[in-house]
């Protein structure tokens, strides 16, 4: 299992959520993040005094998924989301060791139905 971690414009982020469920994604998680450094757009940045520099504000959006699926899922997450322009976004994979759920104790698979 794998988890999916992409962070995208926030004009882009419904796209995203749409083509993925599409696509099959049945549980989302959307974060509302600052990018910092490179991940800063040009053309839309602020200011913070808390974070010391300029910052954009981006979406992140997480889900789990099986090993098979991650470079179809990379590719919809892509698509919906470039604009062609810098700051378009990132996503990252991880491998997933556990799942628990919190509520019944399932593991792995069983604890994300």
């Amino acid at each position: 299992m794998r988890q999916v971690n992409a962070i995208v414009r926030t004009d882009r982020v419904a796209r995203v959520v749409q083509a993925l469920r599409d696509a099959g994604v049945a549980l989302l998680y959307i974060s509302k993040v600052h990018a910092l450094g490179a991940g800063v757009d040009p053309e839309d940045f602020r200011v913070s005094m808390d974070e010391g520099e300029a910052y954009t504000e981006k979406n992140k959006v997480e889900f789990l998924c099986p090993r098979a699926r991650v470079d179809e899922l990379v590719d919809v997450i892509r698509d919906a989301a470039q604009t062609g322009h810098r700051g378009d976004g990132l996503v990252v994979v991880s491998q997933v060791t556990h799942v628990v759920s919190v509520r019944t104790g399932a593991r792995d698979r069983v604890a994300l139905l």
